[in-house]
C-alpha cells in the first residue's frame, strides 16, 4: 500500500512540476530576472536555470517511489 501512496505523489509532483516548465513564462513574470543567470547563462539564463532545476526535481520525484533517494543518502 506504501508503494502506490508514493506512486501517487510522485506522480503529482512530476505533474506539477511539469505545468511549471509549461507556463515558465508566468512564473518567470512572478519572479523576475535572476542576476547571476542573466550574467552567466546569457539573455535567456532564467529561463534555462528555472527549466534546469525543475527538471532536476522531475528526476528526484520520478527515481522517489523506488526509494533511490535513500539509497543515494545512505553514508
Amino acid at each position: 500500500m506504501e508503494i502506490i501512496v508514493k506512486i501517487f505523489y510522485s506522480v503529482l509532483l512530476i505533474w506539477f512540476w511539469y505545468l511549471l516548465i509549461r507556463y515558465r513564462r508566468n512564473v518567470h513574470s512572478w519572479t523576475g530576472n535572476w542576476v547571476w543567470a542573466e550574467k552567466y547563462l546569457w539573455s535567456w539564463g532564467t529561463y534555462v536555470a528555472l527549466t534546469f532545476f525543475w527538471l532536476f526535481l522531475i528526476f528526484l520525484w520520478a527515481i522517489y517511489p523506488f526509494w533511490w533517494l535513500a539509497l543515494l543518502s545512505w553514508k
